[in-house]
């Protein structure tokens, strides 16, 4: 099975045209800021010396000195396939956002927009018309759907209200339309987010104004839809957590239990970085298996353990490819006249072509398939977080 698809993998932008190897593009603006950002550092460092530098170990300084020079985190948030050859994507760089198109074919990256006012995230190029639609994040926990022209200077807001409003996508054909994820929030009174409704789909008709209600669910979350020419709508199902949990007994008794454990283990990662900050060894000898760190990740809202996820789904599926994501997040195709159909399981991110055919991620690798069909496996990497089609050059 020979595909054109693009997909992000660790904030990295990865190609993989045809039968041709991957091919991963880095962001040349990107790389010019963490340089200018590095040299800047390095340049006022005689200014920024510690005061404290006679009075603190030598080792330690070094740490804090590593830190002070630590590049300026770039990360691709978003892709979607633009006019033919071309790529639209938005670039994290620090707390500013950009949207940059790129000519796959020769490489050449073109900055559209960027801020540091709010994040631009999921953009949708319309098929048609040359503007792309996108979600607007704001500081205070809110988010909107925008649009903006290809050679615009901003994204124009198109809905509004206290609620987050996500992953837009337009509808084929002549009607301006398109469908996104919302869900209503719930403040307190000094203005921070407390509760959460489940994300419902809505269609958003700009010829008329109206927007309805296409599918909600009182215990699921309905992620990441798009609806194709025959009517299907697609989207990610998984179970809905209120954030504000019921107190239960047995994990208030387990919790319990483990204080003294995690007390103790918290005493000794303290001796542990004493000693080596002051003697530069470790309280465990180098040969030693060492504590892993939890691989936490943000997915569509919830942070994940994506390898304890891994580890529990590895009985299922290819052993060498586990989901990174509970199995209960689910793809489904919901069929125009209510027909509802589960496509994968522990899926992440996905994308559907004008045949019906679907590539999804896991988090770990890449599949192929149709509704009813068998998923074929077309890759692996990780954490893999989008992975979008893109039409024959």
């Amino acid at each position: 099975m020979s595909l054109n698809f693009a997909y992000l993998a660790g904030g990295k932008l990865h190609l993989k045209l045809g039968d041709d190897p991957v091919r991963t593009i880095d962001s040349q603006f990107g790389q010019e800021v963490q340089d200018r950002t590095l040299k800047r550092q390095q340049r006022n460092a005689w200014k920024d010396k510690n005061p404290m530098a006679g009075m603190i170990p030598q080792a330690f300084l070094q740490q804090m000195e590593a830190m002070g020079e630590a590049k300026l985190p770039v990360a691709i948030r978003s892709v979607s396939p633009c006019s033919p050859g071309q790529l639209l994507y938005t670039l994290a760089v620090g707390d500013v956002t950009g949207v940059f198109t790129l000519d796959a074919t020769q490489d050449q990256e073109q900055r559209l927009f960027h801020n540091s006012d709010f994040a631009v995230q999921h953009l949708n190029v319309h098929p048609q018309k040359d503007e792309f639609a996108c979600t607007v994040m704001h500081k205070d926990g809110s988010a909107n759907i925008a649009v903006m022209p290809i050679d615009g200077a901003r994204p124009k807001e198109i809905t509004a209200g206290d609620s987050i409003d996500l992953a837009p996508q337009w509808l084929s054909g002549a009607q301006k339309a398109l469908v996104f994820q919302s869900a209503g929030i719930a403040r307190n009174s000094e203005g921070f987010v407390l509760e959460q409704s489940p994300f419902s789909i809505e269609k958003l008709d700009f010829q008329s104004g109206e927007m309805t209600t296409v599918a909600e669910s009182d215990q699921f979350d309905l992620l990441a839809p798009k609806m194709v020419a025959d009517g299907s709508l697609y989207y990610i199902r998984r179970p809905y957590q209120a954030r504000q949990k019921r107190l239960n007994i047995l994990t208030l008794l387990k919790d319990i239990l483990l204080m003294p454990f995690r007390l103790i283990q918290a005493i000794y990662e303290w001796l542990n970085v004493f000693t080596q900050t002051y003697t530069g060894k470790p309280l465990v000898k180098p040969g030693q298996p060492k504590i892993q760190a939890k691989q936490d990740l943000l997915i569509w809202g919830n942070i994940i353990n994506t390898e304890a996820e891994a580890e529990k789904n590895r009985r299922f599926g290819d052993q060498d490819s586990p989901a990174l994501v509970p199995r209960s997040w689910q793809l489904i195709c919901q069929r125009s006249d209510g027909e509802v159909q589960v496509i994968g399981d522990g899926v992440i991110s996905y994308d559907v072509d004008a045949n019906g055919g679907v590539v999804y991620t896991n988090g770990s690798a890449i599949y192929a398939t149709h509704p009813g069909g068998v998923p074929k496996r077309l890759l692996r990497d990780r954490p893999i977080e989008q992975v979008v089609l893109i039409a024959d050059q």
